[in-house]
């Protein structure tokens, strides 16, 4: 009868943690997916702004600013260490890229570079299926918090296949538009910020060719 008795309770005990277990995966699967319809909406934009700041632990910041409208691209990159700023440019007039390197020895220019840094608006958040994005809220820890005037989720232990952050990762998401605004991890604490249909024309200005020494191919 005692051990009747004690199986019961052993029973009832797993009883109970697969229903904590299932309410908790099932509020993290409703949020996920939330955000993941909610940032869709800007997977197909063509004129946008995305300014993302990286501060590393040795001190290093690294500061990227990317304007899309159309067919045209420009990239912003600026590296900060210990007061000492390079500065690289690419410009997409949409036929022809063209790269400046400004630091504080010599401005060089390369054009017709060939190469540019896109930046897509992506899913945090993604998985290959439905199925996994269950399962990747299993592990995930997923709480509200206020970051900078916005609300967010604070999200730690999703698995996406966008991503490879390790399980002390901790990545907010801003619940009204399921965009990526802030990571912190051991080594790297990153924050973006976005605008959406307002670039202009002028930013695709390229900078004065006289001023650089030409690259040759």
């Amino acid at each position: 009868m005692k051990i009747k008795k004690v199986l019961k309770i052993i029973g009832i005990i797993i009883a109970i943690l697969i229903i904590i277990l299932l309410i908790h995966t099932i509020k993290n699967y409703v949020i996920v997916t939330g955000l993941q319809d909610k940032v869709s909406q800007y997977s197909n934009s063509s004129n946008y702004y995305i300014k993302s700041v990286a501060t590393e632990d040795n001190g290093t910041i690294v500061t990227m600013e990317y304007y899309k409208k159309d067919n045209k691209q420009v990239v912003f990159l600026e590296r900060n260490l210990n007061g000492e700023i390079s500065k690289i440019s690419m410009y997409n007039n949409g036929e022809r890229i063209d790269t400046f390197w400004d630091n504080t020895e010599n401005k060089i220019a390369e054009l017709d570079s060939g190469t540019i840094i896109s930046v897509n608006i992506y899913n945090g958040l993604e998985t290959d299926n439905k199925w996994q994005t269950f399962l990747s809220c299993i592990t995930s820890n997923i709480k509200a918090v206020n970051y900078n005037g916005k609300e967010c989720y604070s999200i730690k232990g999703f698995m996406s296949s966008t991503s490879l952050d390790s399980e002390t990762t901790e990545t907010y998401i801003e619940k009204e538009t399921g965009l990526f605004v802030k990571s912190t991890d051991s080594k790297t604490l990153t924050e973006k910020e976005y605008k959406f249909d307002n670039v202009d024309d002028t930013i695709f200005i390229e900078p004065d060719i006289s001023e650089y020494t030409l690259k040759e191919k």
